[in-house]
């Protein structure tokens, strides 16, 4: 897997981890400009979840599920990085689609 996928599945499923995944998303968006609606895309998939459940407690089933949603949607995400064009695109558009509540 993935930098972004190797770091996501060593943190704990809790709210924090999702806002500092979304806080590190963003920053790419500034710093890494081929790849940067991917992180855009990567960074709105979390912020129902946090707007949801910020300053609530997340059930634990909830959390541990969303978690696992979310570290298949970047493992999918981080095979676009390297995929022809076309393949991009159609990941993009996947990624543009997804949700995790």
């Amino acid at each position: 897997m993935g930098e972004l996928y190797d770091w996501l599945s060593h943190q704990h499923p809790g709210l924090k981890t999702f806002k500092a995944f979304r806080h590190n998303m963003l920053e790419r968006v500034t710093t890494d400009a081929p790849h940067r609606a991917l992180f855009r895309l990567l960074a709105g998939v979390t912020e129902e979840y946090i707007a949801r459940y910020d300053g609530e407690a997340v059930p634990v089933g909830v959390a541990e599920e969303t978690y696992r949603h979310l570290l298949e949607i970047v493992a999918k995400a981080e095979s676009a990085l390297t995929a022809p064009a076309p393949r991009q695109v159609h990941i993009l558009n996947e990624l543009a689609a997804a949700r995790l509540v």
